[in-house]
């Protein structure tokens, strides 16, 4: 199994303004490897983490010591922190290499694995959705969450061949997509991507998740407290800024990042997954 690799590490650290006796709230535990890098930097600092899927705490080995981890979803984080006010709070918004390589089934279009895509282990699976869902519903999630320009093809031909034989594992729907939109030796991205991206969002409810964790995260945060995010499509990055924007122009909030942190090409060289991440950060005030 890979490495995980944490992307923009020391950027996202760097502006959270750590130090002795702080609270840090890592929302998105994942890997670890950031808090694993705040605790390396900043032994002191008392560090919640925070991850929806149940097995998270096996993960933890050097830091299980100093790591307060609570399982939920960081939509809930008001919940799940409960009375502590934190310093800083960081949401990375994508998947550690555990989870892409076969710790969640179904978010890798690489393997073929039951179609699950759930983190939470609970709700209806992505196959559930293409063998139940009508085609303007499938097309709505494909154009919406992934913005996918082939949409209304590729919802058509999901419905077709469910009728046919129902969607199981992930080369099913591979097949699907593929059927639709050849692949092209041009193509930057394999075809299915987006349309595994916007499964994959309908699934865990993660726009409606950052958009609930964002306003209970910036409420939580102490003053002069930071919250950074790490976004990797679109979509996300556009809720992220808007919602620091509209902070800043109340007067609730400094933008620290005017404009997104993105990876060095040495990074994206190291790390190609960490290619369309965008790093913001804010101060409330």
């Amino acid at each position: 199994m890979p490495r995980h690799i944490s992307v923009l590490l020391h950027e996202s650290i760097e502006n959270l303004n750590l130090g002795p006796g702080k609270i840090f709230v890592d929302a998105t535990y994942g890997g670890g490897g950031h808090t694993s890098e705040v605790l390396r930097k900043f032994p002191d600092v008392k560090v919640i983490a925070i991850d929806q899927d149940p097995e998270a705490r096996n993960k933890i080995q050097e830091t299980v010591d100093k790591v307060d981890l609570r399982t939920g979803n960081f939509r809930d984080i008001d919940t799940l922190v409960g009375d502590i006010k934190p310093d800083a709070i960081l949401l990375d918004l994508g998947f550690s290499s555990d989870q892409l390589e076969g710790g969640v089934p179904g978010l890798s279009f690489q393997r073929d694995e039951p179609l699950d895509m759930r983190l939470s282990r609970s709700g209806p699976t992505a196959a559930d959705i293409l063998n139940s869902w009508d085609e303007y519903a499938i097309e709505l999630i494909l154009r919406g969450f992934g913005e996918e320009r082939a949409s209304r093809k590729i919802a058509e031909e999901i419905v077709k061949r469910r009728k046919i034989k129902p969607f199981e594992t992930t080369f099913d729907l591979v097949e699907g997509v593929v059927a639709v939109k050849p692949r092209h030796f041009r193509d930057k991205i394999h075809p299915a991507t987006k349309t595994f991206q916007a499964l994959r969002i309908a699934v865990n409810s993660e726009l409606d998740a950052l958009e609930s964790g964002l306003q209970k995260g910036f409420d939580i945060l102490k003053p002069s407290g930071r919250f950074a995010v790490i976004s990797f499509h679109s979509l996300e990055d556009r809720i992220v800024k808007n919602f620091f924007r509209e902070s800043a122009r109340e007067g609730k909030a400094r933008l620290i990042t005017k404009k997104p942190i993105i990876p060095t090409d040495e990074e994206v060289k190291d790390n190609p997954r960490s290619r369309s991440a965008k790093l913001r950060v804010v101060e409330k005030i």
